[in-house]
């Protein structure tokens, strides 16, 4: 795990794009996880410096989505839509299919299976609540023992789809990006204290083979 220190995102949007940018310039299929919520800004300006490239070996989903009809107020790949995400001639597949949440999750699962199956690289963007969760994933929920590549539960504020634990951890890389000074109590646990993820989610992120953490908390421990 690396840390580096932020005062802004630029440093995750250059970073990001450049390690994208690298894997499809030597012709490897790249899939990347976007995520929603506050890190939402920053796939955004991502895919604003990728539009220019050949982007036929990229392939892009979400971390997890909020379930409801296609285009709703809270999803959050209509957000990043309305923000500006644009990705011509990639990939991209959208969580929310019109079917029941049971339906949606199967075909959310077997996109993402058959999706890591065939790249060489993937890569996941992940923010992290005040509570630990992250993807989606709240603290001493049912879906965090789930198996296979998608669940489905309901997370009292929003009906979600998200990746499972085991999915997350077949990551090849991970990006976590979090600022604001209501982080600093979950970014000091995670940074400094190993906590079962069925307590603290976001510490499933530790099992990816290499993660990033961007974040304006001074870790006591860190260097950028």
């Amino acid at each position: 795990m690396k840390y580096v220190h932020i005062t802004s995102t630029k440093p995750v949007i250059e970073y990001l794009s450049k390690a994208i940018i690298d894997k499809l310039g030597d012709e490897r299929k790249v899939l990347w996880l976007l995520s929603g919520g506050s890190s939402g800004e920053v796939c955004v300006d991502v895919s604003k410096r990728l539009r220019s490239k050949n982007l036929e070996n990229l392939y892009v989903t979400m971390t997890d989505e909020r379930f409801g009809l296609v285009g709703h107020a809270d999803e959050n790949w209509q957000k990043l839509l309305d923000d500006g995400l644009d990705l011509p001639g990639a990939k991209l597949y959208r969580p929310l299919i019109g079917l029941d949440r049971a339906s949606t999750t199967i075909q959310f699962a077997y996109w993402l299976e058959n999706t890591f199956e065939d790249v060489d690289y993937t890569i996941g963007v992940y923010g992290v609540g005040t509570d630990g969760h992250t993807a989606g994933l709240k603290p001493v929920q049912s879906a965090i023992d789930a198996d296979g590549w998608a669940t489905d539960f309901d997370g009292h504020d929003f009906e979600r789809i998200t990746m499972t634990f085991s999915a997350i951890s077949q990551l090849d890389e991970a990006i976590l990006q979090a600022m604001g000074k209501d982080k600093a109590t979950v970014l000091d646990d995670f940074m400094n204290k190993d906590i079962d993820p069925k307590t603290q989610p976001v510490q499933i992120l530790k099992t990816v083979p290499k993660l990033t953490v961007f974040t304006d908390y001074q870790d006591r421990g860190g260097k950028e």
